[in-house]
């Protein structure tokens, strides 16, 4: 089994590089852009497919960039989305950008303001707003659709305070602040790493990581392989399940 230790990428990605001190500090400054995820997820709902995201994440000399776009089609809607979200190495947010496109054209973008952040709405009808928030600039950005904001936050959790024992991840619950802009609401989050768990994906049996994470009372599970790639989440309560295609 390889032993599982987070790069400094994952670790500049989710705002961690302090994590290594000072080592690589000059040598990340002079380095390009590098991809460290790039793919999509397929949303199932009672088994049935309905939704594809495709995603890409990027760390940059100063600034990690993910972006992504969701087509949905349930048989009876369609929606289609697109967001950019630039996080600084020190874990704040630079830009949050948001837009739809079917069945209504929409957007917003949520930016510091201050030691705060705010958000700007062009709603259905092309009126505009601001929606301000009392949140420091280190809120993670967990917006609706979005699974690829799961696989930051994981990446973002495994680095805070986990570490390698008997080539096995060792890490207690932690907690997070949170903004889903699309329902302009603050809250909390817990995840937690429950142990290996033996997973088929594509017919071959693999074990992986499985997380959990508590929002507001709703249950996700989530299953990262050593690569601390996502390879499945599901939400029980729904019938939802995500796989990484």
């Amino acid at each position: 089994m390889k032993k599982l230790m987070l790069s400094s990428t994952i670790l500049l990605m989710v705002a961690c590089a302090l994590a290594f001190g000072d080592r690589d500090k000059d040598k990340d400054k002079k380095s390009s852009t590098k991809v460290v995820d790039t793919g999509s997820f397929g949303v199932y709902m009672n088994g049935k497919r309905v939704a594809t995201e495709k995603f890409r994440i990027e760390q940059g000399p100063e600034v990690g960039t993910i972006s992504s776009e969701i087509k949905v089609d349930d048989g009876d809607n369609k929606a289609e989305q697109s967001a950019e979200m630039q996080v600084a190495q020190n874990g704040q947010l630079k830009i949050y950008k948001w837009k739809a496109t079917v069945p209504a054209h929409e957007e917003s973008v949520v930016e510091p303001k201050d030691e705060f952040l705010i958000e700007h709405l062009t709603t259905a009808d092309q009126k505009k707003k601001d929606v301000p928030y009392i949140l420091p600039l280190s809120t993670v950005i967990l917006d609706d659709n979005f699974f690829s904001h799961r696989e930051l936050l994981v990446w973002r959790y495994l680095a805070s305070g986990c570490i390698p024992k008997n080539n096995q991840l060792a890490c207690g619950p932690s907690h997070f602040g949170i903004l889903v802009p699309h329902q302009h609401m603050a809250s909390n989050t817990v995840l937690e790493l429950l142990g290996r768990d033996k997973v088929t994906v594509k017919s071959t049996e693999r074990e992986l990581n499985k997380i959990s994470m508590d929002a507001d009372g709703v249950q996700w599970l989530i299953w990262v392989d050593d690569d601390y790639k996502v390879i499945k989440m599901a939400i029980p309560s729904s019938k939802v399940e995500v796989w990484r295609d």
